[in-house]
């Protein structure tokens, strides 16, 4: 209306030909009203829609409940149960009364630790019967004596058994052995002859044997061709001067009474015999006393007390088992059974006040010459007697 009225005023038009305010463009006043209206409803309904859009829409209270219903269940863990492992394989050392402490504990060193390497079970016995070989039972050392080997590896034929010193033992599938190359009496004996005559003055030697056996006689008969082929006719320079001459030999009983210790002793002195061998059967911790305390040095088979050591000279005898251990010792885990180790005769046990070096160095290449077959000790193993005709 404002509009028309500016038009009215601006342009002067006639009043003749001015717009009648009853109409206009050919509308109705009271229309022209209501549409108006109608308008200013509609932009008031617009107004008032457009206001309660822009207000935050009430959010719905959490609840305690409401989150508890909300939240995903926990998953349950798998319970940690443990998986039970098969035990390890076990190695076993069987040192049956009456072996070598002294072998014996040696080899319990070396196997413990060859064990943990190889993550195998270790145990030392005393007793072993058939029910305790069972299949985790891998590999069994043996010492000597023979406990009864035969059963055992008869009773456990997947269990490698390794016997050590039973030269009566042969190899099998499952049953190896390790035993002296050289062991017989007469080469013994042969070795300690040498090592005699090579350590004492004037060859004032002496041998002490089992009484009427083939071994004391191979005994007896060995270490005098031992003293002989190290220096001949062995005759003293000073007297006395026994007949025949040296080597002195005696025999005794393997239990030998004190009286019969005591006759030997003074025979012994006697003749001033400053060196003698003592052969494994009658080596009785007593008369090896008796020999130290009359001043007499002594050669033996076996490692001396250490009430001996002063009076012992040195010991004739084997490789360490040990050594020979750790050769097989993978073949066996392996099961390759039927294994045959030899050891080699050693000086052991050198007492370095009655041995000088140059000495021992000269017997160690007779002990390398013997084994070798360089050098025959001249005796018959099976009678003990000499094959040498006079």
């Amino acid at each position: 209306m404002q509009f028309l009225f500016q038009m009215n005023r601006d342009y002067h038009l006639p009043r003749s030909k001015s717009i009648e305010f009853t109409q206009f463009s050919g509308w109705p006043l009271h229309k022209l009203r209501k549409s108006l209206f109608f308008l200013f409803l509609l932009g008031l309904g617009l107004l008032l829609v457009a206001c309660s859009s822009g207000q935050p829409l009430p959010s719905p209270t959490a609840t305690a409940e409401s989150l508890a219903a909300a939240e995903p269940s926990p998953i349950p863990s798998p319970t940690d149960t443990p998986i039970p492992q098969p035990a390890a394989p076990t190695v076993i050392l069987y040192a049956p009364p009456g072996s070598d402490p002294q072998v014996g504990e040696g080899l319990q060193t070396l196997l413990a630790g060859l064990s943990a390497d190889a993550g195998l079970q270790f145990e030392v016995v005393s007793q072993l019967s058939t029910q305790d070989l069972d299949e985790q039972v891998e590999l069994v050392v043996i010492l000597a004596p023979d406990p009864g080997i035969e059963s055992l590896a008869a009773s456990a034929p997947e269990t490698q058994f390794l016997v050590i010193g039973m030269p009566g033992i042969q190899p099998d599938a499952n049953v190896s052995t390790i035993n002296p190359s050289a062991g017989t009496p007469d080469q013994l004996a042969f070795a300690a002859g040498y090592l005699a005559a090579a350590i004492t003055e004037d060859w004032r030697t002496g041998v002490v044997s089992e009484q009427e056996t083939p071994a004391g006689l191979a005994a007896a008969t060995g270490f005098t061709n031992g003293v002989y082929f190290l220096c001949g006719l062995c005759r003293p320079v000073l007297p006395p001067f026994p007949i025949p001459g040296y080597p002195l030999t005696v025999q005794l009983p393997v239990s030998a009474s004190q009286e019969e210790r005591g006759s030997l002793l003074s025979y012994l002195q006697e003749w001033q015999v400053g060196t003698v061998y003592v052969a494994p059967e009658v080596a009785e911790p007593v008369l090896l006393e008796e020999l130290a305390g009359a001043g007499i040095s002594i050669i033996g088979t076996g490692s001396p007390s250490p009430e001996l050591r002063s009076s012992w000279a040195a010991t004739i005898g084997f490789s360490d088992p040990a050594e020979a251990v750790e050769q097989v010792w993978a073949a066996l885990l392996e099961g390759q059974g039927g294994q045959s180790i030899s050891l080699s005769l050693v000086l052991q046990d050198v007492n370095p006040q009655l041995v000088s070096p140059g000495r021992q160095r000269l017997v160690e290449e007779m002990l390398a010459e013997l084994q070798a077959g360089y050098i025959d000790t001249g005796v018959d193993p099976a009678t003990g007697e000499s094959r040498f005709s006079d």
